[in-house]
Parts: structure tokens; sequence; C-alpha cells
């Protein structure tokens, strides 16, 4: 349901009451939330969604209204004295369980936060004769075909990117029989459409008083599935969008000009922002990324990276609501323990953020250049495989030069019916000229020739005074993909060490070529972000010691594939094609994995997420967090629960979340 029609339909519910002569408990119910008075944080003035709280007058209020005082418990501060037992075990409280809130409860909440509830209704139920009456063909129609694209998930509280992780209980389709069903499966049953603090406040409370699952979602391009889950309450932060630029902001030794982000900012509106600003920022390559988020609070990896570092290194401060409900500011010297935690240690794990103040960078010229070549042309084999590899290996060898060229590529390699193709999608390399660029990869092109390599598509690179229309060209067509549930993706990141010596850069290179003669899908970035920055934050020691991530996923299956094929899926995934380079590139040679495009059943996925950081994040989880009010799936400390639910043959979060 759209957030206006939430709305509107709460204050029907009022005035249908009245009309009836029922009495209502909405005329007397007053809104959980004031305006503050204190309006700066971080050196800076708090936006306006921010100043409006929960705090403990108003929980007083509430407690003293006849009308609210049922209420007060379930909304209370974890300090502020509530009764409600705190001490829960065994399962998150689940719909159906007695302690779930009743239908009337559920609706004065929706008063309390001004008709911002909404219940949740599958975004794809329209294709379905299901519980939800709303079955409409045409509009079916047009959702099949916008269901592959990033503002169709965006703008809807419960949508995510990759249905899988939803449990593929209700997806978009044309092709559908009287058998067919749609049903929530991980979908939260509710959702707070945020517009303030005190919206995220009254959640948190309500999630942590009442015992109940909470998630986070802004755009849900989470790859793990990590804004949503079953029997849920769900924060949705998509339509905080204030974004203020401060051209000589000074905080804690940096000053300079820098940005407010509020935590519905997606990476293209900063991007934007900055170039208006003739700045540039450091976000990710995926426009529908949400920029406060999963991203920084994950790490995040930029095309800027070889200039400036993670995405978390810019972070300067964090506003969020923690785990007891309250709303703080973290920074080097207010709360540094989860300030340190915030860059680099997960998102959805620590609090709710509402902005981060990040450092804006000067503006920087790109060149960008694309070209395939590959063993055979129209089919027809020029060159042996052999002097494909050949070619393809000079280029591995080159990632150091290129990488200490301060450039960033992404490419994939395809095995098709015999045919070996290097794709280059896109060789972004900033601060260089078209001609510094051809100079630094000439040994390469070189050499292809030299061994007769074809070239299938000529190299084309274009000159960009600005970053933005580089990004634009590369990474801004919006082709990612999404909204299918037919693979399962994974990745590692490949330390320098591999290429420090020739043994190891054998071992990498035989690896290479067998996960290539296999035919299994090898997207390649060559990236070192290093800490050119000197960040002392929760990035993995695995990003810092970063010369290669390689992205790839399982075999293929149909949308309607059963647990027994998915769960072969998986298996190949993480034993038969991750498994070797596990090996090659293990956690205690500097190797890992990105968490925020990770697969979701890795089995090392401590010391490869989180590397050397994950006791000291745990540390921080315990102090902010200890009753686990926040859960993501492989978060710091997640291995204390466990998902009871459908076997989908991998890891959803379709199921009842239980301590373990």
């Amino acid at each position: 349901m759209h957030p206006e029609t939430a709305r509107a339909a709460s204050t029907v519910r009022c005035l249908t009451l009245a009309l009836i002569a029922i009495p209502s408990l909405c005329s007397s119910i007053h809104l959980a939330q004031s305006t503050v008075s204190d309006t700066i944080a971080a050196n800076t003035e708090l936006f306006l969604s921010e100043r409006v709280q929960l705090t403990d007058t108003v929980v007083d209020q509430i407690f003293r209204n006849a009308a609210t005082s049922h209420l007060a418990n379930i909304v209370a501060f974890q300090s502020n004295g509530s009764n409600v037992n705190h001490n829960f075990t065994g399962c998150k409280t689940y719909p159906g369980d007695n302690t779930w809130p009743s239908i009337s409860t559920w609706e004065d909440i929706d008063a309390l936060i001004d008709g911002n509830l909404i219940k949740t209704v599958p975004i794809a139920s329209l294709c379905y004769n299901s519980q939800w009456g709303n079955k409409d063909d045409m509009g079916c129609n047009a959702l099949v075909s916008s269901f592959q694209k990033f503002p169709t998930h965006e703008e809807h509280p419960t949508s995510i990117m990759w249905p899988l992780f939803q449990g593929k209980t209700c997806m978009a389709s044309n092709i559908t029989s009287s058998d067919d069903t749609c049903s929530l499966g991980s979908y939260p049953e509710y959702s707070v459409n945020v517009s303030s603090t005190a919206h995220i406040q009254v959640a948190v409370n309500i999630a942590r008083n009442l015992n109940i699952r909470l998630v986070i979602k802004n755009t849900g391009h989470c790859y793990l599935g990590k804004s949503t889950g079953a029997g849920s309450l769900g924060i949705w932060t998509h339509n905080l969008k204030d974004l203020k630029f401060m051209p000589e902001y000074e905080i804690n030794g940096y000053k300079g000009p820098a940005f407010k982000v509020g935590a519905g900012v997606t990476a293209i509106e900063m991007y934007q922002a900055a170039e208006s600003h003739n700045i540039t920022i450091l976000g990710s390559i995926a426009p529908s990324v949400g920029f406060a988020g999963g991203y920084v609070q994950g790490g995040g990896h930029t095309p800027l990276s070889g200039l400036h570092g993670m995405g978390a290194d810019a972070a300067l401060a964090f506003q969020l609501v923690t785990a007891d409900g309250r709303f703080v500011t973290a920074s080097a010297t207010s709360h540094p323990g989860l300030f340190w935690a915030l860059r680099g240690g997960g998102g959805s794990t620590f609090g709710v953020v509402t902005s981060v103040i990040v450092k804006a960078f000067p503006q920087t010229d790109v060149s960008v250049s694309s070209w395939v070549f590959g063993n055979s042309t129209d089919g027809t084999q020029v060159v042996s495989r052999a002097k494909f590899f050949q070619a393809l290996r000079i280029f591995w060898e080159m990632f150091p030069v290129m990488t200490s060229a301060r450039t960033y590529s992404f490419f994939f390699i395809f095995n098709t019916n015999g045919q070996l193709t290097m794709d280059m999608r896109n060789f972004f390399a900033p601060t260089h000229t078209p001609a510094s660029l051809d100079k630094l990869l000439a040994p390469f092109f070189a050499a292809a020739k030299d061994l007769g390599v074809p070239v299938v598509k000529a190299q084309n690179t274009t000159y960009h005074p600005t970053f933005l229309p580089a990004y634009m060209q590369a990474w801004g067509r919006n082709n990612f993909p999404m909204g299918t549930a037919t693979s399962i993706p994974g990745n590692r990141l490949l330390p320098r060490s591999l290429w420090d010596n020739a043994t190891n850069f054998e071992r990498l290179w035989s690896t290479t070529v067998a996960h290539i003669e296999a035919g299994r899908h090898f997207g390649i970035y060559h990236q070192a972000p290093g800490n050119p920055q000197g960040a002392d934050n929760a990035v993995s020691s695995a990003w810092r010691n970063c010369q290669s991530f390689f992205i790839t996923h399982s075999p293929s299956f149909a949308e309607d594939a059963n647990s027994t094929t998915i769960r072969e899926a998986n298996r190949v995934l993480i034993q038969d094609n991750l498994g070797p380079w596990r090996t090659v590139a293990p956690a205690s040679m500097g190797g890992g994995s990105y968490l925020n495009e990770a697969a979701v059943d890795e089995p090392l996925w401590k010391e490869d997420f989180y590397g050397e950081q994950y006791d000291r994040l745990l540390e921080v989880k315990k102090k902010y967090d200890p009753t686990s009010v926040f859960y993501a799936t492989t978060g710091i400390g997640s291995n204390e629960w466990e998902l009871r639910g459908v076997d989908m043959g991998v890891t959803t979060q379709n199921g009842k979340l239980c301590r373990v």
C-alpha cells in the first residue's frame, strides 16, 4: 500500500467509527513525537526530520493518557522503567503467537505515528487470486515489464531486488493459474514509512519490547536479503531524502567540504549533488544503492577507491537510533566505538542510521575505455585457446601496475561453446587522459596483437573532464540484474600477496584458468583501495590487502526451481566455484569476501567478511545491542540465531527467527 493510501485509510477508520457512534481512540491519541530544541549535532544542524523525536516526556504523556496508556510500555525506551520483559528466550514473536499484537493494537500504533504504518500487500499480489483480493491483469502486465528495474523495488515499502531471498512466494508473473499462490513469505507483516526520527524510535522500541523481528529497508538492493524477514516489523527509510552540502565543514581534525546525507538518498543522487558543486564523493557503481545504509556501513567499494579508499573511510559522523530507542551521534568523540563499527562492520547490525556526514573530494577528470577480444570471431576460431590465455595472463600480471596507477576496471571472461572472450565493460581511469591510459595499457594490447588474438570490439576510449559523465557512461545505464530468482551470487577478494612472487602467482593463474575452463561465471575488478586516508575503522583487512575482486554465481536455474535443484546449485557455488579460491586466497594470506555481495551460505563468513575485526565488532554489538534487536543474516552475532522455516536449498529470510 502506498504511504498516502495507508494514511488515508487510518483517517477513514477514525471517521467511520465516529459516524456510527462507536467510541474511538483516534481523537484521543496524540502523535508520539515532539520537536526538540537542541538542533546541533556533529557540528551541524540536524535535518528537520531528525528534530522530530520520541522523548521521555512524550512517553510519559502516552502513559498518563487513558486512551493510550496501554501503549506506553510497548513504545517505552529501554532505560525508563518499562515493565515489559526483555529477557526473551527462544524465538522472536511471530504472527499467531499469543504475544503478537492484536489488530486493534496495530491500529492504535498507526495513529501514534500519524498513519505511517503500512500493512504489507506483496508487490506482485495483483497477479494472483489471493487473500488480498486485488488481482489486476493490466497492473500485473505493467509490473512484469518493470520488475527488473530499480524504481519498482525502491519505491515499494517491502519489495526487494533479489526475490530468491524472500522465498519466491509471490513472484511477478502474468502467466499464473488458479493453482498458483501468493503469500507474504519473508516480507514484513507491517512497515513504518519513516518521515521522522520519532517513527524509527517507536518502531525500534516496539520491536525490542515485544520481541518482534526488525528489518530495515531503503531500496532493497541487498544481495543477501537483509532488508526483509518473515514475521517482522519493517523500517522503510527511503523517503528520508534530505541532503546538505557544507563547503567548509569541520570536525575532529577534518576541515573541508562535506555532505550530510539522509538515510533514503541513493548513490546516483549523491553523485548528481556532488557534480552540482564541482566536487566528487565516494559511492557505489550501482546507482540504486542506498548510500547511508549497507553501502557505507558495509565498507563500500567505489570507482574512486584508488584515489581515496573505501566509502566507509570518508564517513565523519552518523546520526542513528540505537537498540534502546535513543537518538545518538556517533563520531570520533561521541560513541567512538560505535562510530568505528558503523564504518565497515555491516548494515542492519548496530542501529538505524538517519543520516551520515561524509567527506567530499576534489573534482577529477576520468578516461573510460572498453573493448572485447577473444579466440574466435563469428564462431570461427582464429587463434588457439592457449594464445588467448597467454594474452589474458599478461593482463593479470599487469594488475599491480594498473592499481598503482589508481585505476579501476570491471570485465567478464566468457567461455561459451568453446569460444573464449574478454569483455572489458569499463576500464575507469581517474586523473588519466586517453594518452596516459593508452600508455598504461600498451604492453597488453601489443602482446595481444603479437599473439594474433582477434579484436571482437575495438577499444573505445572517451575522456570526461568531470566524474559524473564518466560514471554515467560506465554504470549509469541501470543495466544491473535484479528482480530475478535464478542464481545465487558470491565473490572473492584476492590479495596483493598473490602477485608478490612467482609461486603465488602461478597458484593464482592456474586457479583462474581452471575457473574459466569450467565455464563458471567470472566478473572481475582490478582495484586496490588500500587505506590512503589512514582510516581507523571496521573495514575488513581483506579490502586493505586487495588487488582484485571478482564476482561469480551458481549455475542458473528456473525461477520455479524446487529446493533440490537450488540446493545443488548452491553446493556448486560454495564448493566448486568458490572452494578453490578459498584455498588460493585464504584469510590468512589477506583474502576474504565482500560482505555486501557475498554468498549467503559462505561457510567461513566470520573471517572472510570481517577478518581481524570480528572480535572487536562483537564487543560493540554486545554493548549497544545486548538483546539482538537488530539481526542481519551473516551480520555480527548472527550465529546466535537460526531461521526455522521453508527449506529452499539456500538460506532465505522466510522463516521464524530463533535462538540457536
